[in-house]
């Protein structure tokens, strides 16, 4: 019998789930999306997903502070931004914004430290934490307002940003 055409098992939803546990961390919402696309049924899928829970190996909680203290590390996100790609992956909107927000204070990073860094890099690659003399340009700072935007930065971090960098 093809595989396509096997029946969908208690078994095989989580013979499943280990598998694709095992090919890499994922949050609740991940693995039943991917049991479901699967073809396995709700209650199977239910079942399963509070055996994982169970046994510790689903953690929403633990995975939003892993990903969300690496994300603070690399200095490239804001708060915001951070917690929005925790969304992504399913965490709830809440909980991602509260990892975030104890990353960037477990790393002791400054947001607006981390948004001038970002945006010196943007004008000059490779300089070490000042910008080119002279005043920028309306253009090139409304394009530094907008990268940092797109990074998850609050606006007020990026208002100062943009006024530091006219100077």
């Amino acid at each position: 019998m093809p595989r396509h055409e096997r029946p969908r098992t208690l078994a095989g939803a989580r013979s499943a789930a280990y598998r694709l546990l095992t090919v890499q961390a994922r949050t609740e919402a991940q693995l039943r999306a991917a049991l479901l696309r699967r073809g396995y049924s709700e209650e199977h899928v239910a079942e399963v997903m509070a055996e994982m829970v169970r046994l510790g190996y689903i953690d929403d909680v633990a995975a939003a502070s892993r990903w969300a203290e690496y994300a603070a590390g690399e200095r490239r996100y804001g708060v915001r931004g951070i917690a929005s790609r925790l969304s992504g992956r399913g965490i709830d909107p809440e909980l991602a914004a509260q990892a975030a927000q104890a990353a960037y204070e477990a790393e002791g990073v400054d947001e607006y430290q981390v948004a001038w860094d970002l945006a010196v890099l943007r004008i000059s690659p490779g300089s070490q934490g000042e910008p080119p003399a002279g005043q920028l340009r309306e253009r090139a700072l409304g394009r530094i307002a907008r990268f940092l935007e797109r990074r998850g930065f609050r606006a007020d971090t990026i208002s100062r940003v943009v006024r530091d960098l006219a100077k």
